[in-house]
Formats: structure tokens, C-alpha cells, sequence
């Protein structure tokens, strides 16, 4: 089967699951033979630096954050409840690139990296044939660390004073990304497959021109606004992916890499635990054709949205990837909730707690450590009616608290690989010192 009846394929029984009986057979040719002339779907990759789900619209949020997301999950499929690996990006992004929990990768210090023998969802793409873009703006994730590996071109634009904004910014904002994108995809022939990274850091510096600045005064409102300003920037990547004919035959997914804390657990911001405020994101798959409205309700991961779109593309996954592909679930069918973890082992900020998280959905069991790694407290707490983690039932739960122990200790008993991991990094000095003006590295 070749790549294009494989995205094909696909696409034909999520067009069965929103059509109507009257209208099944002319959608249904329509799509197959659109998708196979098409051979193989650009994959487009939007994420947006520390969104929490909750405050988007397609998450309940009422206060009319995330318009075009909205739209965007009225006519694709979203995840309801998804896991990232950690509240730190360079965790968090070292195993959504890789497909591995962070034990697996051992990317945990502030000089910790890449190594060139890891496998990325680039290098994937890129071993098949894909030109592969980035548009990176995390110093996090600057190709210092080795987060460029398998793209053709990864652009680091930096920030400074930028058009429409009120005051400089460390890291480039949306308008720049957008500068970056345009020369990649008007440079790009969009009959060869392309995979393109846009790495948002708008809603991380809580930044936004003023006409977005619509929900009051605080901080609290400076990141609804800054989550505005970026819902209307996934607009315009859209319009011009459309501009120049790529969007009709392409797979857009947003996600983000972690959240924010706003109080909860008694904390503000993240990279300090892994609990729900800080781990649970967003994630709406948009295909080029419309498809009902779709919620999946199970949990999944970050880990898996690399073997997802590597299948959407028709590229075999490479064996080393942990996640799993989400291509079942988006075709109707139904599993349960899936095992993940998270891990914060750095102290980045004062009041950080190192911790390791496993859940199976329900079940949330949260070990504590010493900056020496000595295990300080476990907790087991349920989501079911504790959905914020502030309870411990482990005392009342014995049995859970046992089950999800061995759950969590199997997560850590892996050893990571030897050619995924760089150590003893130089940091760039000029990207070290705007990690230091946000309070890293201190």
C-alpha cells in the first residue's frame, strides 16, 4: 500500500463517521481519490509554549480565548485528556521528539541535551523524503542542545523589539515566527512533502499586542490575552498554508509542551511539579478535508503524537518510539485510559520539587525526592473526585497505592540510552543569559 492510500484510508472512515447515509458514497469517492493523487500529506506541527487546555475554548473555557482552536476541533479530533512528560520544555520536548518517557531519554539538567545518534520525529520525516522546517523560539531547545537534529533548516530568530507589542521581548513572538514561516513555505515546492515545526513563546512570556489585551488587568489576564494573540497567529499560519497551496493536502496538529500554574497545589508556574495544572495540554488533530466533530476521552500522551503522524504520513515508526499511535482512537475505536509518567529532576527555580508522576487515567501516584534523589513521600491521588490532586488517598487506597507504586517504580527501573543523551552542554552564553532574565539558572 503506498503512503497516499494509507493517509487515504484513513481519511475514509473518518469520513463514514461524519456523513450521513444520503450522502456517504459521493463523500467517500471524493476523498479517496483526492487523498490518493495526493500520495503523501504535509505534516504541520504548531505548538504553543506553556498552554494549559483548560483555558482554551474547545476545553470549556468560556471567556472566548481560543476562536480559531475552536473551529478547528468543531471540524477535526481532539483529545480530552492528554499527559506531557514533564512541566519543563526541555524534558517535555526531548520526549515528544523522541517518543520516549523521560527515563528512557535521562534529558534532566539544565547542560543535558540531545545526542546525535537519538531519533527524532525530524529524522523520520526527514528519512523519508519530507523537507523538514523548524521555526524554534524555546532557549530551551536551541540547536546548542541538539534539538535541530534532522531538519533541513532550523530557524533560531531571537527576540528584541517587535512590531505590535508593547515592550521588547526576550524570545521572538508570533509576528516573527510568522516571518520565518513565510520565507520557508513561499520558498517551498508544495508538491514535495514538508514537515514544518512552529514553536510558539507568546503565552509564555504572557505577551500580546494591545488590541488583545481584553481580560482585565494582572497576570492572570496578561496569559489569556497572550493565548488570544496566538489563537489568532494559528489563523494566520493557516491562511498561509492555504495562500500557497499547502493546506489542502496537509495534517495540521496543536499541541503545547506543558502548562502554568495559577495557585493550584499552592504553587505559580512550572517547573515545579508535575501535577494536572502543569501536565495537562491540548491536542486537536486538523485534517484537509472536514470530519464530524470527534472527542476522544481517553488519556494519551505527548509521546504519542509522533507515531501518529509519522502513520497519518505513511512512514513506518521507528521501534525505540514508547508512544503509541492515536489513528485508532481518531477511527472510532475504544481503549483504556493509557499508562504515562512525568518527570521533573531539575531545580530550575527555588520552590521546585523534584518529582516522578505515574497515572493509568484515574489514578495519579506522585513520588517526591531530596535534591540527592533520596524518595521523600509518595501520594496516590484520584482524579475521579480530586481531578485537582490535593488529596492523598493512599492510606484509604492501599491496594491502588501498591498497583500504581509498581507502575511508577517499572517507569524508573529503565535505564536511558547511550546514544539519546548529551551531557556537560556549553550553553550559548547569549541564549544563557535570557534564561537567566526569566529566573533560570540562578
Amino acid at each position: 500500500m503506498t503512503r497516499g492510500l494509507s493517509f487515504a484510508a484513513m481519511a475514509l472512515v473518518l469520513a463514514i463517521l461524519g456523513c450521513g447515509e444520503s450522502q456517504e458514497a459521493d463523500t467517500r469517492g471524493a476523498l479517496s481519490t483526492r487523498l490518493t493523487e495526493a500520495q503523501q500529506p504535509h505534516v504541520i506541527f504548531l505548538l504553543v509554549d506553556m498552554l494549559r487546555a483548560d483555558w482554551t475554548t474547545p476545553y470549556g473555557d468560556d471567556r472566548g480565548t481560543t476562536p480559531e482552536l475552536e473551529r478547528w476541533a468543531q471540524r477535526g479530533v481532539l483529545f480530552e485528556e492528554v499527559r506531557s512528560q514533564s512541566s519543563w520544555t526541555k524534558v517535555s520536548m526531548a520526549s515528544t521528539m523522541t517518543s520516549r518517557f523521560p527515563a528512557a531519554h535521562g534529558i534532566r539538567e539544565a547542560t543535558d541535551g540531545l545526542a546525535p545518534g537519538a531519533e527524532t520525529l525530524a529524522d523520520a520525516f526527514k528519512s523519508a523524503g519530507y523537507s523538514t522546517y523548524g521555526v524554534q523560539t524555546n532557549g530551551w531547545l536551541h540547536p546548542s542542545f541538539g534539538f535541530d537534529q534532522g531538519f533541513d533548516r532550523y530557524s533560531f530568530p531571537i527576540g528584541g523589539k517587535q512590531a505590535h507589542l508593547p515592550r521588547p521581548s526576550l524570545w521572538a513572538h508570533a509576528d516573527r515566527v510568522m516571518d520565518e514561516a513565510t520565507r520557508i513555505v513561499s520558498a517551498h515546492d508544495p508538491a514535495e512533502p514538508m514537515f514544518l515545526y512552529l514553536h510558539f513563546m507568546d503565552v509564555h512570556e504572557f505577551a500580546a499586542p494591545q488590541e488583545f489585551q481584553t481580560f482585565g488587568q494582572g497576570q492572570e489576564a496578561a496569559y489569556l490575552s497572550a493565548i488570544r494573540w496566538v489563537d489568532d497567529s494559528i489563523a494566520r499560519v493557516l491562511e498561509l498554508l492555504d495562500d500557497h497551496g499547502i493546506a489542502e493536502n496537509a495534517v495540521i496538529v496543536f499541541a503545547s509542551d506543558h502548562g502554568e500554574a495559577f495557585g493550584e497545589n499552592g504553587l505559580y508556574g512550572h517547573a515545579k511539579n508535575v501535577l494536572s495544572s502543569t501536565t495537562t495540554v491540548p491536542l486537536v488533530f486538523r485534517f484537509p478535508f472536514e470530519v464530524e466533530a470527534t472527542r476522544v476521552p481517553s488519556q494519551v500522551r505527548n509521546i504519542d503524537i509522533a507515531p501518529t503522524l509519522l502513520e497519518l504520513a505513511g512512514i513506518p515508526v521507528p521501534e525505540a518510539f514508547e508512544g503509541a499511535s492515536l489513528v485508532p482512537l481518531m477511527e472510532g475505536a475504544t481503549e483504556p485510559d493509557r499508562e504515562t509518567r512525568a518527570s521533573l529532576r531539575a531545580r530550575l527555580f527555588k520552590d521546585a520539587t523534584f518529582q516522578e508522576l505515574a497515572s493509568d487515567g484515574r489514578w495519579v501516584y506522585v513520588r517526591d525526592f531530596e535534591d540527592d534523589g533520596t524518595p521523600r513521600r509518595d501520594r496516590l491521588f484520584d482524579r475521579e473526585v480530586d481531578p485537582g490532586e490535593y488529596i492523598d488517598v493512599s492510606a484509604s487506597e492501599p491496594d491502588e497505592a501498591e498497583r500504581m507504586r509498581e507502575i511508577l517504580e517499572a517507569g524508573l527501573s529503565r535505564k536511558p540510552s547511550k546514544d539519546v543523551r548529551e551531557t556537560n552542554v556549553r550553553i550559548d552564553p547569549g541564549i544563557a543569559d535570557r534564561l537567566r532574565a526569566m529566573g533560570y539558572l540562578q
